[in-house]
């Protein structure tokens, strides 16, 4: 059984609410938040049955602008030069293996220089539950139990976006619970303080 909980000082809590307040973005809104599209110009009838030529001898197209030559990407792809470093930059990343929520996780604890033990006891996780994660490289926790392990390993931001998205999860700033979290994360807040907050804002403890 869990000892009550200190009640956090009202100014902290005061603060993490207008946090929430200012970074709260209705669903509808994130969904379509910053679309990205590439810009061109339509190439006359001419220019388009060029291309067509050029990519039927497996030769790259002439920019319909001439202001950026277009490279080879292989498998048929043709992108303008300038963006051919951010596609190779991309590419690279998706090619590394990703690792699965198990096997992030444990290599986590072992750059932590803490023991399992030390880990699972420190985030509530019983020791059964601990060895499925252990043994199944696939297994899918309940995101609670994600950000218990995050709080304990003393994960930055992105290190913990990284491990939530290894488990199928995101930060969502649609939801209170997340900013929360982010929030906590971000002021490098132990377990012990999180369970504290999240009491104190009614929200379900870690």
């Amino acid at each position: 059984m869990r000892p009550p909980y200190q009640k956090p000082p009202a100014a902290l809590i005061a603060k993490i609410r207008r946090y929430i307040a200012e970074h709260l973005q209705d669903a509808a809104d994130h969904l379509a938040d910053e679309p990205h599209e590439i810009l061109r110009r339509t190439p006359p009838l001419f220019e388009g049955e060029q291309r067509r030529r050029d990519l039927h001898h497996g030769r790259p197209p002439k920019d319909a602008g001439g202001a950026f030559p277009a490279v080879v990407m292989g498998a048929g792809i043709f992108l303008p030069s300038h963006l051919g470093g951010l596609f190779s930059r991309l590419k690279s990343k998706l090619n590394k293996v990703d690792e699965t929520f198990s096997e992030r996780l444990l290599r986590l604890i072992d750059e932590s220089g803490m023991t399992d033990v030390e880990v699972y006891k420190r985030a509530g996780i019983d020791r059964k539950l601990f060895s499925k994660i252990r043994t199944d490289k696939n297994y899918h926790p309940k995101i609670r139990v994600v950000y218990a392990f995050i709080f304990v390993l003393q994960l930055n931001l992105d290190d913990a976006r990284d491990l939530l998205a290894s488990a199928g999860y995101s930060i969502s700033p649609a939801h209170e619970y997340d900013l929360a979290m982010q929030y906590c994360i971000e002021e490098g807040f132990d377990i012990d303080t999180v369970n504290e907050i999240l009491y104190a804002l009614g929200m379900d403890v870690l």
